[in-house]
């Protein structure tokens, strides 16, 4: 449950951005972080490539190093939500469920209407057996157009 993205600022950065997608979008991951590594070369600044590689390199089950690259995509854009919904689902790979939580309350704090963040929220709170917020936050999924938690509300929530 990643947020991809294919925005760039520069034409170069756009190019090797765009290579990365393709690259991603093929399966073939560790070109796409060569790629996104070389739009970082040419600008430092480039949240999207960081968000981007990042997103291969958990791909690749490298959570750790997609966690550095969220967190200064983050840095670079403190209101870049797509880097905290990712890292979240990093931080969740790696079974650090409260810093994913963390993370999902910052997009629910900045956006109330992300389904994806109260799903992901949720399935955490699962995870740390918190069940009144599993509901709650499903519940809220469920209303926001995330049919498919239903079967986790009737087998949590009764």
């Amino acid at each position: 449950m990643f947020i991809f993205v294919s925005q760039a600022n520069s034409q170069t950065d756009q190019i090797f951005l765009e290579v990365g997608n393709s690259r991603h979008e093929f399966g073939e991951y560790q070109g796409a972080i060569e790629a996104y590594t070389l739009a970082i070369e040419m600008n430092p600044k480039s949240r999207l490539a960081y968000n981007n590689r990042g997103i291969s390199r958990s791909t690749l089950g490298d959570d750790r190093g997609a966690i550095e690259d969220f967190s200064k995509s983050i840095d670079l854009n403190e209101n870049y939500l797509p880097a905290y919904l990712n890292r979240a689902a990093s931080r969740y790979n790696l079974g650090d469920y409260y810093g994913a939580i963390e993370d999902y309350n910052i997009v629910i704090e900045r956006d109330p209407e992300n389904p994806i963040a109260w799903y992901g929220r949720g399935i955490s709170h699962l995870q740390i057996r918190y069940f009144v917020g599993v509901c709650e936050d499903l519940n809220k999924a469920y209303e926001l157009g995330y049919d498919f938690v239903l079967d986790i509300i009737e087998e949590h929530c009764k």
